[in-house]
């Protein structure tokens, strides 16, 4: 299994930071913070020094991004409503030329500009598909389905106990049954706190993709998170995917920036698009 993920918090009289440390994607990420923000960047730095990762990203508010630019730091993308109703702006810094440095970037453009310009509808499939709220029961079926459709991922939802995991920190699930297989299913990973929930985890296997089940997932997982109180919702889509780019624009997400070499997803790392909504 590749390394997991996880989260550390310091608290001193000047500040409180909480990140998370990502061996497999070799990065930190700052998911909150108060306080004294030179003194955080310098934890950070020492932070990244000691792991040796090669990219730091930090959800700023507004009061912090000077600081942040002033230290070199790079703005990328930002959610609108994030933190309980105000904004977050998610900084970058990197530490190797190699990861800040994006191969792809002018043909992402390229797709965007075909994203914003593509009218076109997919197809109704012949048939409807039972839809599951899914529970720990079929985290074996969940695992399967992110098995076969990806063949490296940023975090290991191949594994059933992983997502049982999720689901036990608050995440939610949904996906299209057909027969007795999962065929398309979708995340929302909710925080509590600061009322917003990132929809991830999005796989369909390629023999119903011209279905745009998606996209229907993607409307039935904000209801249900509308009912839950959740008032912002997020997600990061690969920028070489023209299918999933489409989908968040047609549903009504604005597109807000992109993570360059974000995360390992399919074979390689990948720069990831932001699309945000406010419920």
């Amino acid at each position: 299994m590749k390394d997991l993920a996880y989260t550390e918090e310091k608290h001193t009289k000047d500040y409180s930071v909480s990140y998370t440390v990502d061996p497999f994607n070799e990065r930190i990420r700052v998911d909150d913070y108060y306080g004294c923000i030179g003194q955080i960047l310098d934890l950070c730095h020492e932070k990244m020094l000691h792991h040796g990762f090669s990219k730091l990203i930090f959800k700023a508010r507004r009061e912090q991004c000077a600081d942040l630019l002033a230290r070199g730091y790079v703005l990328e993308a930002m959610v609108k409503g994030f933190f309980g109703g105000s904004d977050a702006y998610f900084f970058s810094c990197y530490y190797s030329s190699d990861r800040r440095n994006s191969a792809g970037w002018a043909e992402e453009d390229e797709l965007m500009l075909r994203v914003r310009l593509h009218k076109g509808e997919k197809k109704d499939p012949k048939e409807s598909y039972p839809l599951v709220l899914c529970t720990e029961e079929h985290a074996e079926a969940l695992a399967s389905l992110y098995q076969s459709v990806f063949n490296v991922y940023p975090v290991p939802m191949d594994d059933p106990a992983y997502i049982v995991s999720c689901m036990e920190k608050g995440s939610v699930f949904l996906a299209f049954q057909d027969s007795d297989s999962l065929i398309s299913a979708v995340c929302g990973e909710i925080d509590k706190e600061r009322r917003n929930a990132e929809i991830t985890d999005c796989a369909t296997k390629p023999e119903y993709r011209q279905f745009g089940l998606m996209q229907k997932l993607i409307r039935l997982m904000e209801t249900e998170l509308r009912q839950r109180a959740i008032h912002c919702l997020y997600s990061i889509a690969r920028a070489k995917s023209f299918g999933m780019n489409a989908a968040f624009d047609r549903l009504g997400y604005a597109y807000t920036g992109r993570l360059a070499n974000n995360c390992y997803i399919f074979d390689d790392m990948e720069d990831m698009n932001m699309w945000c909504k406010q419920l």
